[in-house]
């Protein structure tokens, strides 16, 4: 649980000299919705001072989104493994096909393969470095 005060993303003062109808497009534009009367600014003020707490306490409680432990990022560290490094000869084709150069039918469907196959396993880094911490 958080300790201290609420996360705070628009202060109540901020929200308070808003329009009906500013609140509701600022509410639209993070794809919130009233939870009592929609007709109510105090609606729509009360659903933007909430919702930066409500979203942590929902990843804390695992609901929707969810840390995914020590395990979840060994498991994506093996799937990094798993793919392996790519040898010289592939690593100039990642490089080319990068470029915009793309080889002849058949080979172009393997050529997408393995840009994919690297792809992948850039975006596993990047998984794995945002989520160890």
């Amino acid at each position: 649980m958080l300790y201290g005060a609420r996360p705070v993303i628009f202060t109540r003062i901020e929200l308070e000299t808003k329009s009906l109808l500013e609140l509701t497009a600022l509410c639209n534009q993070y794809g919130l919705k009233a939870h009592d009367d929609p007709l109510l600014r105090a609606s729509w003020s009360t659903v933007l001072l909430s919702f930066p707490h409500i979203a942590i306490s929902q990843m804390q409680r695992e609901v929707g989104l969810k840390y995914l432990g020590r395990d979840g990022i060994e498991s994506l560290i093996v799937a990094y493994n798993a793919l392996g490094l790519p040898t010289r000869e592939q690593a100039a084709l990642i490089k080319a096909s990068s470029q915009g150069r793309t080889m002849p039918m058949p080979y172009k469907l393997e050529q997408h393969k393995l840009l994919a196959l690297y792809e992948a396993k850039v975006n596993l880094d990047k998984a794995i470095s945002l989520l160890s911490f």
